[in-house]
């Protein structure tokens, strides 16, 4: 039997996986974008090096890109008490674009925390004074955990992978087996997948709703046909709600975001803005499935990062999930459209420039490097 619980904020996450870690018996797998040398990161890795001495395996995934400050002397505890990591693609052996976005811990095959969470003080204690940053993590228990150590090994094995023979050798069908006979399905997705699992299983869902739609994400500017199919759900009579942070730690994400305001406005979709700090989640509630996880509603996460998604089909879970969302909320503004469509020219320009740069260039840069790589 898999048991599932959504944990809110890192001042739920954390304890859970620190226990997860310190009761561990075998082994211990972690894949995250971002590791940062703060005092969370280092009480992560001291907990990793104590299960290492215990004879604990511990393998360390770690993304070169989205961690790049982090020394590698930072691990030299952890690789004598016999751990394993790894940087995922340095950026001196290319591959610039194609990051790591996921966000993992895997603990003895039997209990793993998945979603937008990575290890920093941002997202537990604070940075700065700041508030921490809103996000979520579903805690994932029973049989089913065990399918995410052929996901993680997946990973592993691209670290350092050539593009060509990772395309030849690795080209999956995202994994979406269990998506729906189970309660519980998981998807990945990378930029060599054409099949884009994760982008798929939204508009499935979109097109499949029947009463609401809850997006709470980070970074939104999604490919064209999630926005015709949320469009499509308003006019079957299904409300959408979307909620995203007032406060950016990407702001040229923020204002593409904000560029794609008035066709949803004027589709009947709501738009929030969160005002408490920057937030974080990447977790749609559609009737009652619930989908968290690495990725946002964005391109770069359709088409060019690796991700990770749980996808569940539970009434108690989307309904402590849309609690969430309601409070969330409360401590939201709403966006009219007769204010949004009175904002200034200046405004307009950022978001027409950041939405080109986001969802154009980007995209143009990550082909032309692939068919680089590639050939």
């Amino acid at each position: 039997m898999t048991t599932i619980r959504l944990l809110k904020n890192g001042v739920e996450a954390f304890p859970a996986m620190f226990d997860a870690i310190d009761r561990a018996a075998s082994c211990i797998a972690v894949e995250m974008y971002i590791f940062a040398d703060d005092e969370t990161g280092r009480e992560f890795r001291d907990r990793l090096i104590t299960a290492a001495k215990k004879g604990v395996r511990v393998k360390v995934l770690v993304d070169a890109l989205g961690s790049w400050p982090l020394s590698d002397s930072f691990w030299d505890e952890l690789r004598k008490a016999g751990g394993r990591v790894r940087r995922f693609r340095p950026q001196t052996k290319g591959f610039l674009l194609f990051r790591n976005h996921r966000k993992l811990l895997l603990v003895d095959d039997r209990i793993a925390y998945v979603g937008g969470i990575n290890i920093a003080d941002e997202y537990y204690r604070g940075d700065r004074g700041e508030l921490p940053w809103r996000d979520n993590a579903l805690e994932i228990s029973g049989i089913d955990v065990a399918r995410l150590r052929r996901s993680f090994s997946r990973m592993w094995a691209r670290a350092n992978l050539p593009l060509r023979r990772m395309v030849l050798r690795l080209r999956g069908d995202g994994w979406a087996k269990g998506a729906e006979e189970n309660t519980i399905g998981f998807l990945e997705s990378g930029p060599e997948n054409l099949v884009r699992p994760i982008r798929r299983a939204y508009r499935r869902l979109i097109h499949n709703a029947h009463t609401s739609i809850d997006l709470a994400m980070s970074y939104f500017y999604p490919h064209g046909s999630v926005i015709r199919a949320l469009k499509g759900a308003v006019k079957r009579g299904v409300r959408v709600r979307l909620l995203v942070p007032q406060k950016s730690d990407v702001r040229i994400a923020r204002w593409a975001a904000r560029g794609l305001y008035g066709r949803l406005l004027r589709a009947g979709i709501e738009v929030w803005e969160y005002t408490p700090s920057m937030m974080h989640a990447k977790l749609a509630i559609v009737d009652d499935t619930v989908v968290a996880g690495s990725a946002n509603l964005d391109i770069r996460s359709g088409r060019i990062n690796y991700e990770l998604v749980a996808v569940v089909a539970d009434p108690e879970l989307a309904a402590r999930a849309r609690a969430d969302f309601d409070a969330d909320l409360k401590q939201a503004e709403r966006i009219h459209f007769l204010e949004w469509k009175m904002r200034p020219l200046m405004q307009k320009i950022k978001e027409r420039i950041s939405y080109w740069l986001l969802a154009r260039l980007d995209i143009f840069f990550a082909k032309a490097e692939l068919a680089r790589r590639m050939w």
